[in-house]
């Protein structure tokens, strides 16, 4: 089974990401937590493909929580979520070994579809929903 973790303190964006997600993709299974230590301790037990991540997280920097993540577990693909769309953002993203940064801002619950469609294609992922062919926007690093 496909698993997505997203990891941010503001609860209705939370909430209304997992809702979009579980409707257009019912055979993923979806966890939330609402701060960096939450999400980090989340990691190992229930071994998300995907994380959403606020660059922004009460106790730590997403982008920290990232490399943090990325040294035990180099294949989950992480997406920061950040209200700046701006370049040095983009290179640190990518420096933290983080595959995708979205404009929070900018998205809609399209997007967000698009995108996590777009991770299930490239990994291989068979299910016979996934026909949307939508393309996302936003910064692939």
């Amino acid at each position: 089974m496909f698993k997505i973790l997203i990891v941010d303190p503001n609860d209705p964006f939370r909430r209304s990401l997992k809702k979009v997600l579980v409707n257009r993709f019912p055979f993923v299974d979806i966890r939330e937590a609402s701060d960096g230590s939450q999400g980090s301790a989340m990691v190992p037990d229930f071994s998300p493909n995907l994380i959403f991540l606020e660059m922004h997280l009460p106790s730590e920097s997403g982008l920290d929580l990232a490399r943090h993540i990325k040294i035990d577990h180099p294949d989950i693909i992480i997406v920061i979520l950040t209200s700046y769309d701006l370049p040095e953002y983009q290179a640190a993203a990518k420096q933290s070994g983080v595959e995708h940064l979205v404009p929070k801002d900018d998205w809609t619950g399209e997007d967000m579809i698009a995108l996590v469609q777009t991770i299930l294609t490239d990994l291989n992922v068979k299910d016979q929903s996934l026909q949307d062919q939508h393309q996302p926007q936003g910064h692939s690093l």
